[in-house]
C-alpha cells in the first residue's frame, strides 16, 4: 500500500475570494491521489514572543493544523518582488 502525503496550503491573501485562494484550491484539486491537501488559514495576530508562554488560541489552532502535515505550500501574492505586508 502506498503512503498518502498530506500538505497544508497557506494562502498569503486574507480575502475570501482571492486569486491565491482559488489557485491553492486548484492545486489541491489537481494533486496526485498520493497527495492530500487542505488550506490552513492564517487569520491570527502577529507573533509576539512575550505571549509564547500562554499563546492565543488562534496560534495553538494553527500549530495543531500544521504539525501533522508532511509539507507546506505557500501560495502568496507578490508585492514589489517581496512578501505580503503585515495586516
Amino acid at each position: 500500500m502506498s503512503k498518502t502525503y498530506e500538505f497544508a496550503a497557506i494562502v498569503g491573501s486574507l480575502r475570501k475570494d482571492s486569486l491565491n485562494r482559488k489557485m491553492a484550491q486548484a492545486i489541491i484539486a489537481a494533486a496526485s491521489p498520493a497527495l492530500a491537501g487542505r488550506i490552513v488559514d492564517i487569520d491570527m495576530p502577529l507573533f509576539n514572543q512575550d505571549l509564547e508562554a500562554t499563546p492565543p488560541a488562534s496560534w495553538v489552532a494553527f500549530r495543531e493544523a500544521i504539525r501533522p502535515v508532511d509539507a507546506v505550500l505557500f501560495v502568496t501574492p507578490e508585492y514589489n518582488r517581496s512578501i505580503p505586508p503585515a495586516r
